[in-house]
């Protein structure tokens, strides 16, 4: 064990020693290596970040749910032939195993409180849209059953929207201006996860949106109107193992009740499984990219290590005539190709974490450096250093010690 110690421990001396005689050789033949490590890391970090977060968006949106967007618009007339309010409570008779419904409607208009005014997102639902979308209440409370029977214009803030109108007060119990009518603030969200992108969750950006009863933003009951258009329709469901199945019959319901198809049935489940196939398909692209930026770098290595080989011919005669193996002229020439791939491959895997993290905070996209990705990359660096310096190693250890010796 301790003649294997000293030997690898020769080998390296002498290994650091020959490739210190062309320093500037050796950086360059090394950088490509670096290079390439720091490409994978790069890549697969921003990759497994879009991930993530296309996974966590998907996930928002509740896999035991089924949303139906409408796409219509007014005809002349003033005409509606999209969903109505009302099909919330109808599709809960008509589908098995639907656990609550929520309509609702979107509208952008001007809000504001004293002298700040901006155009904000406010989406009119029911109460049950919190328990469709699990909606976390930091402060106060969300929309109430109450609220919606007595038209009660009263509102729940998202963490953001709250802190551009109010800064970092308490605004429970404050009034704010949505289009022309005065709202009692009664809640604000927690705040909920969004990239700097402005990637958005259930569609709308849940910290910047404001939370209305719905008779309250289109002036009429459900009751008294059930058929006052609504842009979208939630609907929960009791098995989200059976999303798919119960989608189609959600569509064959509302189809029935319209008589046109003026909407589309959106399922988070078959979203997510989308997602997964998607980046599949880009983990396998960034993943041959980074394998042609390593096989460069791994070509740099055997070209320096098929030209040291020459120029140490004479040296290699000297070792084998003093005793030296085929055995050790191969294993020291292999040392000589690992240390630069590995030593290249610890260099790029702290290059690759440092692009990794300047992507992140100035180009603000989201993206997560994953222990497989640092142990992959220095795995195929080693492997690199294997395959490219096998080759050279082999053909030191052949040359013959009187033909080495004579060499020139």
């Amino acid at each position: 064990m301790s003649s294997s110690l000293a030997e690898v421990r020769e080998f390296l001396r002498i290994a650091t020693e020959a490739l210190g005689r062309y320093k500037l050789r050796t950086f360059l033949s090394v950088l490509g290596v670096v290079l390439g490590v720091a490409a994978v890391i790069a890549m697969m970090s921003v990759s497994e970040g879009a991930a993530s977060e296309a996974i966590a968006q998907v996930d928002a949106l509740g896999l035991d749910n089924l949303v139906a967007r409408s796409h219509a618009s007014s005809a002349g007339g003033g005409l509606w032939h999209g969903l109505t309010a009302g099909d919330a409570d109808r599709v809960a008779s008509l589908v098995p195993l639907v656990r609550t419904t929520s309509p609702l409607i979107n509208r952008h208009v001007r809000v504001g409180r004293a002298d700040k005014s901006l155009t904000a997102q406010v989406l009119g639902v029911r109460s049950t849209y919190q328990t469709i979308l699990r909606l976390s209440v930091n402060r106060g409370r969300f929309v109430t059953t109450t609220d919606e029977k007595s038209v009660a214009q009263v509102c729940v803030l998202g963490a953001s929207m709250a802190r551009q109108l109010f800064g970092y007060r308490n605004p429970i119990g404050e009034r704010v201006r949505i289009a022309q009518d005065y709202y009692q603030v009664v809640g604000v969200l927690r705040e909920h996860g969004t990239d700097a992108r402005g990637s958005t969750i259930a569609w709308h950006d849940l910290n910047q949106v404001i939370f209305v009863p719905m008779p309250a933003l289109s002036d009429r009951t459900l009751g008294i109107a059930p058929d006052q258009p609504a842009d979208e329709i939630w609907v929960q469901v009791r098995d989200g193992e059976r999303a798919n199945e119960l989608a189609k019959i959600l569509e064959h319901a509302l189809a029935g009740l319209h008589g046109r198809r003026e909407f589309n049935i959106v399922v988070p489940r078959e979203l997510l499984a989308q997602r997964y196939r998607t980046q599949h398909t880009f983990s396998v692209v960034v993943g041959s990219v980074a394998a042609l930026a390593l096989l460069v770098g791994g070509i740099g290595i055997m070209n320096i290590m098929l030209t040291s080989v020459v120029e140490r011919t004479h040296e290699i005669g000297v070792r084998r005539t003093v005793g030296a193996t085929r055995r050790h002229i191969t294993a020291q020439f292999l040392v000589e190709a690992l240390l630069m791939t590995v030593g290249g491959g610890a260099v790029g895997i702290v290059a690759g974490s440092m692009v990794s993290w300047g992507i992140s905070v100035y180009a603000g996209w989201s993206t997560r450096l994953s222990p497989f990705a640092v142990a992959l990359a220095f795995g195929v660096s080693l492997l690199v250093g294997l395959i490219f310096g096998l080759y050279p190693a082999v053909k030191a250890a052949q040359l013959e010690p009187v033909d080495a010796l004579r060499y020139e």
